[in-house]
């Protein structure tokens, strides 16, 4: 349904709320409610407005532009979708997984050491266990070139350290790439990290998922149930100052990050929707699987309300498309009527021109066989006859009543 917003309110409201809080109002997304703000020319609050205003500061409000193109403007909002019984179904079974998980007895187990992992963390492992190596060895090589005399690093270039360097620069995470990546670990917890993964895999296939692992996404993928879940892990880093020693010989202040040992496991379900579980330092992750798989039930419910949803949405719009459909049959129709009544129309008027002009020729006969008549000129009877049978079949009277049609 379309919805209409007039500048005046929508300002106050944006001053008034956190975009995000409206938006949700409106049915639109964050994004979706600045474009309209722009469109009417509305300054939102800038970052850091709402923390200040939390804070119990002061803060003035940018004035409302006294210009603007427009005063209101419309957006369509989609109805929100009925409840059904597929709704009440997925809540007593979600509360089903959740007494499952809650159960000793379904507790998931991570084992620390392997010699076989499930097929989606194998080629991770790999690759990930290569990384490692390469960027130990890169270390050592460091450690060995620190140990170099000043004259002998000036005359050689030393051992490859490039990885050791792009690890640190990286937050000291692994693999050192900007791409999306299933897991992103230090080297102390790279071990720990794939064990927990692997654990979840494993569990994820006992719970009747189907687990894979998507080398384009970067991510492990877990399908079943009615949901489709993308699953990745990192680790928690912290930001950290140090002095460093410019090239002008100046000391000056250099932020770097290391890693925390804190590990994060992410379940995405589309784009921006993301459910994290972090483990804290009471709470180890290995402890908190059931606690996890926990939430990966909920994401599935949230999965198949977004195919209904999405269901929802095509009925709509088969249903407005069938309308659409049905108003443009009825439109041509009406036009073919309205094209065959001013057709008939036209004709008709073309009859009466046609009438009129054969009862102007009978009426010119006439006058001339009067005037032939008062000379005597018998001649021209033949003329007379031939003239009045050229108005006979100019008249449209004749034809209407050879056709069984009243004449008009």
């Amino acid at each position: 349904m379309w919805q209409t917003i007039k500048r005046e309110e929508l300002y106050e409201e944006v001053w008034s709320v956190p975009i995000v809080q409206l938006a949700e109002k409106y049915g639109l997304s964050d994004n979706g409610l600045r474009k309209v703000c722009k469109r009417l020319n509305v300054p939102i609050p800038w970052r850091g407005y709402w923390a200040k205003v939390e804070a119990g500061h002061k803060v003035k409000k940018t004035p409302l532009p006294t210009k603007a193109e427009r005063t209101t403007t419309e957006f369509w909002r989609a109805p929100k979708r009925e409840r059904t019984v597929a709704d009440d179904a997925d809540v007593e079974w979600l509360k089903g997984r959740e007494a499952f998980e809650a159960d000793p007895a379904h507790a998931i187990e991570v084992i620390a050491t392997r010699k076989r992992w499930h097929a989606a963390i194998a080629p991770l492992t790999e690759a990930l266990e290569q990384e490692a190596k390469k960027v130990e060895a890169s270390r050592k090589a460091q450690e060995q070139y620190d140990k170099w005399p000043e004259w002998r690093k000036q005359r050689e270039m030393g051992p490859d350290r490039m990885a050791w360097f792009w690890y640190q620069n990286a937050g000291q995470l692994l693999p050192a790439t900007r791409h999306a990546t299933v897991a992103r670990l230090s080297l102390a917890q790279l071990p720990r990290g794939l064990a927990i993964l692997n654990a979840v895999a494993v569990a994820a296939v006992r719970r009747g998922f189907v687990v894979t692992l998507d080398d384009k996404k970067g991510r492990i993928v877990l399908e079943g149930h009615g949901g489709e879940l993308e699953l990745r892990m990192s680790e928690k880093t912290e930001q950290k100052t140090r002095k460093v020693k410019r090239y002008d010989g100046k000391m000056a202040d250099e932020q770097y990050r290391v890693p925390t040992g804190r590990l994060r496991l992410y379940v995405e379900r589309g784009y921006g929707k993301v459910w994290t579980l972090e483990e804290s330092a009471e709470s180890a992750l290995e402890m908190r699987l059931n606690a996890f798989f926990a939430g990966v039930w909920k994401q599935v419910v949230l999965c198949r309300e977004k195919s209904r949803e999405e269901e929802a949405r095509r009925s709509r719009e088969a249903a407005l498309a069938a309308e659409r459909a049905e108003a443009a049959r009825l439109e041509h129709e009406a036009a073919a009527r309205r094209a065959a009544e001013q057709k008939r129309r036209e004709a008709l008027l073309e009859e009466v021109a046609a009438w009129r002009r054969a009862n102007e020729l009978r009426a010119y006969v006439a006058a001339v066989k009067e005037a032939a008549a008062l000379r005597g000129d018998e001649a021209v009877s033949d003329w007379v006859e031939w003239a009045l049978g050229v108005a006979s079949q100019m008249d449209p009277v004749g034809e209407h009543e050879r056709s069984g049609v009243a004449a008009i």
